[in-house]
């Protein structure tokens, strides 16, 4: 598509069609009294939207499941997501995201940093290597891709974890990917492979 295209909004289009605009409208008033729409402020892409195309549903949070708050009834994402999520929102505890979105069938999370989407992978997806992200302790080679740079090709990014997650010391430097990776695995070293790490 080119650039001054509509394809996003036709692929928006797709996903509320495809889930069905009654049930798109029931799941933005999951939350009573609020006024969710779609499209964020600006333009800009709503958890709403981001939620509607990772996993079919447009409902407003990040979490597992459903939440009762003294009668105020939260609903999050309802099943394991193809394509999961990880956020600096919640390195910044300003969100919390499930493992239904954590732990998607496929290796494929979607960033959000800072003031865009961006993609992380992993390179090999054979059943080992799929099998690593899950254990208590490794390392694996993920890719990494934002639009916004100009990258030639994905970044190769290693990043190991162990068991014990300590602590990793983080100063004012400390890429927002690190911190969106660390909220999936705690205490992960990222080695950036002589690439300059992005800011």
């Amino acid at each position: 598509l080119a650039e001054e295209g509509s394809g996003v909004v036709m692929t928006l289009y797709s996903a509320i069609l495809s889930r069905g605009i009654e049930k798109v409208h029931f799941d933005l008033e999951a939350v009573e009294g609020c006024d969710v729409k779609i499209m964020g402020a600006h333009n800009y892409c709503s958890q709403e939207m981001v939620n509607l195309l990772l996993v079919g549903r447009a409902v407003p949070n990040v979490f597992d499941g459903v939440k009762d708050l003294d009668g105020l009834v939260l609903t999050g994402i309802h099943a394991q997501g193809s394509v999961g999520l990880v956020t600096l929102f919640e390195h910044y505890k300003s969100m919390e995201v499930g493992e239904h979105l954590k732990r998607p069938k496929a290796p494929i999370w979607v960033v959000c940093s800072e003031s865009h989407f961006t993609i992380l992978f992993l390179n090999d997806v054979s059943q080992a290597s799929r099998e690593a992200t899950e254990a208590a302790e490794g390392q694996m080679h993920l890719a990494y891709y934002d639009q916004l740079s100009k990258q030639d090709a994905p970044i190769k990014l290693s990043v190991s974890w162990d068991a014990r997650g300590g602590a990793v010391p983080e100063d004012n430097l400390t890429p927002p990917l690190e911190h969106c990776i660390r909220t999936r695995w705690p205490g992960a070293t990222v080695d950036w492979n002589g690439t300059d790490p992005i800011l």
